[in-house]
């Protein structure tokens, strides 16, 4: 069983790659069981096609987004380590395989993705939002949070900056997200108690 799991994990690291690399259309299914060293009728054992492969590292990418944040939600610390581990986290949840933002990339291709695909992958951004929602009210409890900003509001100001950091951290490799950053800082200066 671990052995099925293995190639089947192959495959989608050898598909994220190539698609990230050469876009949907451009990827032949020859060259993600290369990559993945297996034949191309392995792919069948594991995927009904390369459509399917795609839906399927677009799901498994927010899934491991989605545990690192409940995992984060669940720490027992503060609502700033919180706050820096999310910025931290999804950034190292990120392949090397992606140049621009993933979910930028995903949602490029969301004309090609599968309805069942689009809901499942929605359900994540959901659950994702609501652990931010949850952490920010647990700084509101702190008294760290603004009381008068609307909890989903500062969580679409938090996810959208952590977007944009993204983008800065490929382009300066060794940044790191820290509570003496000046994005932390006008972050949370924003809806900080001060």
């Amino acid at each position: 069983m671990a052995e099925k799991n293995q190639k089947r994990n192959d495959i989608l690291t050898s598909a994220r790659a190539l698609f990230s690399e050469r876009g949907f259309h451009d990827t032949k299914m020859e060259d993600i069981a290369q990559g993945a060293g297996v034949g191309k009728g392995t792919l069948y054992e594991y995927f009904k096609n390369k459509q399917d492969i795609f839906d399927e590292t677009c799901i498994e990418y927010l899934r491991t987004i989605t545990e690192d944040v409940n995992r984060i939600g669940n720490m027992d610390i503060s609502f700033r380590e919180k706050l820096i581990m999310l910025f931290n986290e999804r950034n190292n949840t990120i392949d090397d395989v992606f140049d621009k933002n993933p979910v930028d990339y995903i949602m490029s291709y969301k004309n090609i993705i599968s309805e069942k695909t689009l809901i499942t992958m929605f359900a994540c951004v959901s659950e994702i939002n609501s652990v931010i929602i949850d952490m920010i009210e647990g700084g509101k409890n702190e008294g760290v949070v603004k009381k008068d900003i609307p909890s989903d509001i500062i969580a679409c100001c938090i996810v959208g900056t952590m977007g944009e950091y993204f983008n800065l951290k490929k382009n300066k490799k060794d940044y790191t997200f820290n509570d003496d950053d000046i994005i932390f800082n006008l972050l949370f200066d924003g809806f900080g108690v001060k």
